[in-house]
């Protein structure tokens, strides 16, 4: 399965993810809920502060937005830039249901999706559609099922075929539930607030400004087809995913920092699990093909 090419434009993309105003969609009650709910206890949080849920919060946001998201979500599960033993794998998986940004699934689909329409009609989240609808307005949207199942078996036949990624998938909620569960009966309010529902909402906003700023500011390594961009503070907080146009320059690579300033910590994460034998192909920059420099 090529990741990296973009198939000629198609409906399908469009009819699910093609922008248009929350009005011509179902709201996704479910989404808008739990987002706003989540929201509120973040706003609660510093009322409630303690230091060991300080900690947590630290922690589960570097677990939680580096292990899941970046290091397993986006670059292992999305664009098979390595692979990971089970174990790590499975581990990996567990922070990546607990970031709460969805099924792995549906997250790598839609990310799929992305890179094969980046900026152009069937972008899920595009800042070209209203920098508000690429942030987080795309979410809230219901959406046709059948046309969901049809981009599932087009984009994610591979992760559609693994078993662990499938538990994983199925079982996200459950790993929610009982981290807030635990995280309130052990810690009390104050840990629940902050190793919850703050860590979440700092991990989703800045998971959206992915996708919503660094298409809008920043400088641009490579000419690419899209509106990417390197966002050095987007890049400080989401563990180097903001060098985003060397990202959508090459977007099979598993670092993401191709200049030597250009820090990229989970790349770090991927060398250090190289190095002790937990990844092997890693897939580096320069093997992705070259691409015309805009510097």
């Amino acid at each position: 399965m090529n990741l990296i090419s973009s198939p000629p434009l198609q409906d399908l993309e469009s009819q699910y993810f093609g922008h248009a105003r929350l009005g011509q969609y179902s709201i996704h009650w479910v989404n808008l809920l739990t987002m706003a709910l989540v929201h509120t206890g973040a706003l609660a949080a510093p009322f409630f502060f303690s230091w060991q849920g300080l900690a947590w919060m630290v922690g589960l946001y570097w677990f939680t937005g580096c292990v899941g998201i970046t290091f397993c979500y986006h670059r292992l599960l999305t664009h098979r830039g390595f692979k990971l033993n089970p174990v790590p794998k499975a581990i990996s998986h567990l922070a990546g249901a607990l970031a709460m940004e969805g099924p792995a699934l549906d997250w790598a689909m839609a990310h799929r999706v992305h890179h094969a329409r980046s900026d152009h009609p069937g972008d899920p989240h595009s800042p070209l559609d209203g920098p508000w609808w690429s942030h987080f307005l795309w979410l809230m949207c219901r959406r046709e099922d059948s046309i969901k199942q049809e981009l599932r078996a087009k984009y994610i036949p591979d992760l559609a075929r693994d078993k662990m990624d499938c538990f994983f998938n199925r079982t996200y909620l459950v790993w929610n539930l009982l981290l807030g569960a635990g995280l309130l009966w052990f810690g009390g309010l104050s840990c629940f607030l902050w190793g919850f529902c703050l860590r979440v909402v700092l991990v989703w906003h800045m998971t959206w400004m992915i996708n919503s700023a660094s298409h809008i500011w920043g400088y641009r390594n490579y000419e690419t087809t899209d509106k990417s961009r390197n966002l050095w503070w987007v890049a400080l907080f989401t563990f180097g995913e903001g060098w985003h146009n060397n990202h959508h320059a090459q977007p099979v690579a598993a670092y993401h920092g191709h200049r030597w300033w250009e820090i990229d910590t989970t790349g770090w994460v991927i060398s250090v699990c190289k190095w002790v034998g937990l990844a092997s192909d890693v897939r580096g920059p320069k093997e992705q093909g070259s691409v015309k420099s805009a510097a």
